[in-house]
């Protein structure tokens, strides 16, 4: 007997925004970015701050780079037990805050089994999309 899909999904949204004076203090969001683990997460914001860092003047630099070597750890354990974590980096007077979160996704409809663009074969395809 099947089971029937369930309709929530549980994942992780990750965020990147920016403020600065130049924009009025306005947020701006960078980028954003949907997984399905908790270490998805932690390395999506990893990835990008170790980016970043060289570019970060020497006490962003520092901050970053103690998150990159341990505080990452923390992040990760506090994901697993369902708390939000942020990382926030100041780089003169830009604020740059990376969050992730534990959230539910409401299951829409399947790809698979339908037919797809015949580019989706040098992109991937669905399995990838989600990483």
């Amino acid at each position: 007997m099947n089971r029937p899909t369930p309709m929530l999904l549980r994942g992780y949204r990750c965020e990147c925004h920016t403020s600065s004076p130049s924009n009025s203090d306005a947020t701006t969001l960078l980028g954003s970015l949907d997984v399905e683990t908790a270490p998805q997460a932690v390395r999506w914001i990893r990835v990008a701050v170790r980016t970043l860092s060289p570019a970060l003047n020497s006490e962003a630099f520092e901050e970053a780079w103690q998150w990159l070597s341990e505080d990452h750890h923390d992040a990760l354990q506090a994901l697993v037990q369902g708390e939000p974590v942020t990382l926030t980096l100041h780089q003169g007077a830009t604020t740059i805050q990376w969050t992730a979160r534990p959230v539910q996704f409401l299951k829409l409809t399947t790809r698979q089994g339908i037919n797809l663009p015949a580019c989706i074969k040098e992109y991937g395809g669905p399995a990838r999309q989600r990483e």
